[in-house]
């Protein structure tokens, strides 16, 4: 299991702190639970694609298959690693 800490960031560019659990994670394919606060966030936010900055600077795109008031059940996979120039 990957456990650690991110920040989501919805569609219309808002940002969740969010705890993340991911019990498959594979090189494509990773699947497992946000833990944070919807409570707030309109639910067509996670109509479409949402994206989880981890705290080691992984970004991965996520779908949501489920949602309550605090986690986010997701499938997903990893961003490719880009070269930033300043």
């Amino acid at each position: 299991m990957l456990n650690g800490t991110g920040s989501v960031i919805l569609r219309s560019g808002r940002r969740l702190h969010a705890k993340y659990q991911f019990g498959t994670h594979q090189e494509h394919h990773w699947v497992g639970y946000l833990i944070c606060d919807t409570e707030t966030a309109d639910p067509s936010e996670f109509s479409y694609k949402i994206l989880l900055q981890c705290e080691g600077g992984i970004a991965i795109e996520l779908a949501v298959t489920n949602w309550t008031d605090r986690y986010m059940a997701v499938v997903g996979r990893p961003l490719p690693e880009f070269n930033q120039v300043a």
